[in-house]
């Protein structure tokens, strides 16, 4: 009864996501999709004419590459509620569920739907400029960063939670992250590692000038702004917002970056015999002497 129920779902089209700019990611992908065909795997390639047309349809998305490759494909793909599934074909691979070399021995087991799957929080964030959105809104499956530009200066960033101020923060800038992102670019700015599954967010000053700021973990229901003020009549402060570290933009002072959950979480496929903790002790080597 149970192989039956898991042939019904199985997944019988695929979308691919890959990193052209990378020989071993291309190499990678060709062997991947050899694999899929022999399995009879309806294919949508990135690149193809009709590639975000048919992403939609899909039973599964496969992201082959690094992390940053995961990161895009999940922009892409969470809209659509369709799993998705990270090969790592780069360096540290931390977001991926399965390394490149062991595909094909475990391709079945990854068609039938015998995969763990996890559902990870993602950041929409819009951009408001004299109460008129000019950006967004973008997803992050990381982080939403914002910070000093080129003349490293520090800038003043007011953070509010439902119209409500939670406090001023003076520094290089301002990491909000989610539990996913916790283990990226926050943990670099020593943050707190967050177990993917909780529904919360955390906010993180980035070379703080005040002794008195520290990270904080707020409900991921919150709606939260951050608004780019002066620190002096004659500042002319330079500030980015970097999403996921993939998509940039420069803000101007009385900007504000509106930040939510968005409605629906990234379906990640992981091995069934691997945990977040096996995750974080074999990548980052985490709570080794």
């Amino acid at each position: 009864m149970t192989a039956e129920l898991k042939s019904m779902r199985a997944f019988k089209s695929v979308s691919l996501f890959f990193n052209a700019d990378k020989p071993e990611a291309a190499r990678n992908l060709k062997k991947i999709a050899a694999v899929l065909r022999s399995h009879r795997v309806d294919l949508n390639t990135e690149g193809d004419a009709d590639f975000l047309n048919r992403l939609g349809r899909s039973d599964i998305a496969i992201a082959v590459g690094g992390d940053g490759t995961m990161l895009k494909a999940a922009r892409n793909v969470a809209p659509f509620g369709i799993p998705l599934l990270g090969i790592n074909s780069g360096g540290l691979g931390f977001l991926a569920g399965l390394e490149a070399a062991d595909f094909s021995r475990r391709s079945q087991e990854i068609l039938s739907g015998n995969f763990r799957q996890e559902e990870r929080l993602m950041i929409e964030t819009e951009l408001w400029r004299e109460k008129q959105k000019i950006f967004g809104p973008v997803l992050a499956l990381n982080d939403c960063v914002i910070r000093c530009g080129d003349q490293a200066r520090a800038v003043l960033l007011e953070m509010k939670s439902e119209g409500h101020k939670i406090a001023d923060y003076l520094g290089d800038g301002l990491i909000v992250s989610t539990p996913t992102g916790s283990s990226a670019y926050a943990l670099a700015a020593s943050g707190p590692l967050i177990e993917p599954s909780l529904q919360v967010l955390l906010s993180l000053p980035i070379c703080s000038h005040m002794m008195t700021q520290r990270p904080l973990i707020f409900p991921a229901s919150e709606r939260v702004s951050v608004i780019l003020r002066k620190r002096r009549s004659n500042d002319i402060p330079q500030v980015f917002l970097s999403i996921d570290g993939q998509i940039s933009r420069p803000i101007d002072v009385e900007d504000e970056v509106h930040l939510h959950r968005f409605k629906k979480p990234l379906k990640v496929l992981l091995s069934p015999e691997s945990s977040y903790y096996d995750t974080l002790r074999r990548k980052i080597h985490w709570g080794e002497r």
